[in-house]
């Protein structure tokens, strides 16, 4: 069942410059709402997960989080529960692989720090390179190392930009079982991906944008492959 809205958008404006990326957004994110967030290249998705992580601020319009603007204390006490998957893993190119999870975990205050840094690096296949310096990983391997340090502190709140790219099959599995048990445990996730794994079928909310515009919102069962692709049709018709 949906609660509150986790965050609610009230005729959002982001422009960077004199470029408008989003236009008019208004948009709620219940409690418990898996969101997957469609859209052609350019059309606001990454930048309205940004906001969502209070990594910028709204151009013009309302961003709340549980009620509250999200800003100062609001955000740090989001960003407490939140969990972030970018396209780029973002991590310490000069640490191993161990530091920089160990780093992550100390600074989200993660119990049992040591056991579940090393239980995380096997769930994701880098079991065997834990002291290996992470700017000789592959692209593969940094995402992996990404999503180890996700799944480290058990995010309530999850934002995954293009989640499932060069992720190997078994790393797409744990993938699509962190989305379905985020939902089956009452969690929120935004998943902007142009991948339809069948991770995807855990989604709840379907959201395109267009040119910084909300062209679509509705609840979605069981969405697949083609599913996507056909709001994809219906929005671009």
């Amino acid at each position: 069942m949906l609660g509150d809205p986790e965050f609610s958008l009230r005729a959002v404006v982001k422009r960077f410059g004199h470029r408008t990326v989003l236009r008019d957004l208004s948009l709620e994110i219940p409690r418990g709402e898996i969101v997957l967030l469609l859209g052609e290249n350019g059309a606001g998705k990454s930048t309205l997960l940004r906001l969502l992580s209070a990594l910028t601020r709204p151009s013009g319009g309302e961003l709340l989080f549980r009620g509250r603007p999200l800003q100062g204390d609001v955000a740090q006490a989001m960003r407490r529960e939140l969990g972030v998957l970018s396209y780029e893993a973002r991590l310490y190119p000069d640490l191993t692989a161990r530091e920089n999870l160990r780093v992550f975990g100390t600074l989200h205050g993660v119990p049992d720090l040591a056991a579940r840094v090393e239980r995380e690096l096997e769930r994701v296949g880098l079991g065997d390179v834990p002291e290996v310096p992470v700017r000789t990983f592959s692209s593969g391997m940094s995402k992996r190392l990404g999503l180890a340090r996700l799944l480290l502190n058990e995010p309530r709140i999850v934002l995954l930009d293009e989640p499932y790219a060069a992720l190997d099959a078994r790393s797409q599995g744990l993938m699509d079982s962190l989305l379905h048990n985020l939902r089956a445990a009452g969690g929120t996730a935004v998943v902007v991906t142009h991948q339809f794994p069948p991770g995807v079928s855990a989604c709840t909310r379907a959201a395109i944008l267009h040119q910084g515009i909300l062209r679509y919102n509705q609840p979605v069962e069981r969405l697949d492959a083609a599913g996507c692709a056909a709001l994809l049709r219906q929005v671009a018709a």
